[in-house]
């Protein structure tokens, strides 16, 4: 039987790209991945904190272009079954959150395609045409579910009404915030016990066709 759902939110690395990761891609790209690599085995040894990995990562690109910076942001190839998924969500009135611990711009140039209802990611600050150095970070390993919270407040609709898809232990705490949850191509064996529904494909349509049963 359809529900009344009103919210699709989703993680985007991984989910709505074909990449796993946009800082990684980036560095790949600049060829500093092997001093990225460095700073990531930092983070994971417990060496530095997630806010100073970023520091490090985001120093490795200080001074890149930002013609050049977004030439590389929209060279990352969109999953296929994004437009017809999103111009099917927009049809049938659902709002759609973005939340990605990836990168704002990024989010900002899928978001001029796809015409999210909300969207969230850490920012990086260019001045004088270049890569500054300077960054915030919103988005955090461990606080996908405190963001849609607070942005399911402020929409004033109901976690049950929220449809949420994600592929990490990262997006754990959104997917079991969300009314129904959709674990795509798992990268975590916990999300086959918490998500409602796991698929398994190389492209959205499945999850088009999982959405479409579950609303109408």
């Amino acid at each position: 039987m359809a529900k009344n759902f009103k919210v699709f939110v989703t993680d985007i690395d991984g989910v709505i790209t074909n990449i796993d990761s946009i800082w990684q891609y980036v560095h790949d790209k600049l060829n500093v991945s092997k001093i990225a690599r460095i700073n990531y085995e930092l983070y994971h040894s417990g060496k530095i904190d997630y806010v100073e990995w970023a520091r490090r990562d985001i120093e490795l690109w200080k001074g890149v272009k930002y013609d050049d910076f977004m030439k590389i942001i929209k060279s990352v190839e969109i999953r296929k079954g994004s437009e017809e998924l999103f111009n099917y969500l927009h049809t049938k009135k659902l709002k759609i959150i973005a939340i990605s611990g990836g990168l704002l711009p990024l989010l900002q140039y899928l978001n001029e395609m796809f015409h999210f209802t909300f969207f969230i990611a850490n920012e990086i600050s260019f001045e004088n045409g270049v890569v500054s150095g300077k960054f915030r970070i919103n988005v955090k390993p461990h606080n996908k579910g405190r963001i849609l919270k607070k942005i399911l407040q402020k929409l004033n609709i109901s976690n049950k009404e929220c449809i949420g898809i994600g592929d990490s232990q990262f997006d754990m705490p959104m997917l079991r915030y969300c009314g129904y949850s959709i674990g795509f191509n798992p990268k975590d064996k916990r999300l086959f016990k918490i998500c409602d529904t796991i698929i398994k494909s190389n492209t959205l349509f499945e999850v088009l066709n999982k959405i479409k049963e579950l609303i109408e």
